[in-house]
């Protein structure tokens, strides 16, 4: 005799997904400051990550059309109501910047955990609703100048300009569909520290005064993003039974107003002189504030787009996103940012989504491919940087129950003053994604 079971939910209990959550935060927190050196992220909060996650990285940075049953599009929020299955996902990322200065080449090298995500899909049969909690890297600032005078009553000095920091973003997010029409929202908390320094020292001067000017920021501050998606069924064949032949259309927009963030400020002036033998003595402090209350305007940001296609057999988009730089404001000077854009295209191809033939296992591989153009907020002698890259990727599934999302960025930022630094990158993001773990049902007889 046989009985059936119906309705039976593995859960995985709150304390446990408490502790996967902690346990990833603490470990993103001290892996993420290993970023690469560039020169040009002295300005502003520094240089700003790109927020898509593994797959649709692969396609070009696409992001507000892309809709997927099994990855999740942090970007666009209202794509969490598209996903079929609970989601978690995390990103590693290994890369690289060769920056050219006149006849000089530097080469940096670093990598990191680049993002951690929970996509919860409370009822996958209806897969009509969905949240998504998670932390990612917002901007991270790493670069040093080196300048050396000679003058005729002081003689030799040198001025070192250095910043270093990080900036990161944990949110909570859910999104609900209805007749086509998806609406999601993220609201993130924004966090981190900036630290700037700017020393002038006289090395060829025994204990000579030395001056320095130590600034440190304090980020803490609320963020949000709404999105939208519509998606159609525009072609459907009567007589042909595979559901890969079906071509949907999908329209979805997103945006974040120009936010007023609080932060802190301390900064201090002090002279030092260098030992042979005990380093540096600080002489005096001739001025300190500390913990000064402040407002960062963040500037607005908004992205549009469309993408045509099936996830099961071939997808085809392109989107259009915009952050308006020049209303940027922060308690330190960083310099005039012009407005950002980048247009991006893309595609995926699978050639066979439900091949079971274990010989035949690239044909359920996911090819992936994408190129972006736009300009940077980044005014380098009144000549704004272009960015230009094309992406690479590959999707490699195990089984049902998770794949792998590998994708290859390769681009550059360069203005036509030729005085300008130009700086060529690299960009390796893993995408671990695991389905179905937790809120799955079950049958038994």
């Amino acid at each position: 005799m046989t009985k059936a079971v119906s309705g039976f939910r593995f859960q995985v209990s709150g304390l446990l997904m408490h502790s996967v959550f902690i346990a990833l935060f603490v470990c993103s927190q001290y892996l993420s400051f290993s970023q690469a050196s560039s020169p040009y992220s002295r300005f502003g909060l520094g240089y700003v990550h790109t927020s898509v996650f593994s797959a649709n990285k692969a396609m070009g940075e696409v992001a507000a059309p892309y809709a997927s049953g099994v990855n999740i599009n942090f970007t666009n929020p209202a794509s969490y109501a598209s996903l079929t299955r609970t989601t978690i996902e995390i990103g590693m990322n290994v890369e690289g910047s060769k920056i050219r200065a006149g006849d000089s080449t530097y080469t940096a090298n670093s990598a990191n955990i680049n993002h951690f995500a929970i996509a919860l899909v409370p009822n996958p049969k209806h897969n009509n609703f969905a949240v998504c909690l998670g932390l990612l890297p917002y901007s991270h600032i790493n670069y040093t100048f080196i300048q050396d005078y000679r003058d005729t009553s002081l003689g030799s000095f040198r001025q070192v300009y250095g910043g270093k920091g990080s900036l990161y973003q944990a949110y909570f997010g859910g999104a609900y569909k209805i007749k086509g029409f998806s609406f999601g929202a993220n609201l993130g908390f924004l966090f981190g520290k900036l630290d700037y320094q700017k020393t002038i020292t006289f090395a060829d001067t025994l204990y000579a005064f030395s001056t320095r000017n130590v600034t440190n920021m304090n980020v803490k501050s609320f963020v949000y993003t709404i999105g939208l998606q519509y998606q159609k069924l525009i072609f459907h064949s009567t007589s042909a039974p595979d559901a890969r032949t079906d071509i949907f259309m999908t329209v979805g927009a997103y945006g974040s107003g120009g936010m007023k963030m609080k932060a802190k400020v301390s900064n201090y002036w002090d002279r030092f002189t260098i030992d042979p033998n005990y380093g540096i003595l600080i002489v005096d402090t001739a001025q300190a504030t500390f913990n000064q209350k402040a407002t960062i305007n963040l500037p607005f940001n908004i992205g549009a787009g469309l993408m045509f296609g099936n996830e099961r057999f071939w997808m085809i988009g392109t989107d259009f996103k915009f952050m308006n730089w020049q209303k940027y404001s922060s308690p330190l000077n960083n310099g005039g940012l012009k407005d950002s854009w980048r247009i991006s295209f893309g595609g995926q191809i699978t050639p066979k989504y439900d091949e079971v033939d274990k010989k035949k296992y690239f044909s359920r591989v996911q090819y992936r491919a994408g190129a972006y153009y736009g300009k940077s907020e980044i005014n380098f002698n009144g000549n704004q940087l272009s960015e230009v890259g094309g992406t690479i990727g590959l999707g490699f599934p195990f089984k049902s129950v998770a794949h792998l999302n590998l994708t290859g960025d390769f681009g550059s930022r360069s203005a036509s003053d030729r005085t300008a630094v130009r700086e060529t990158y690299y960009r390796i993001t893993f995408g671990f994604v695991l389905n179905d773990i937790w809120f799955i049902k079950r049958k038994f007889d």
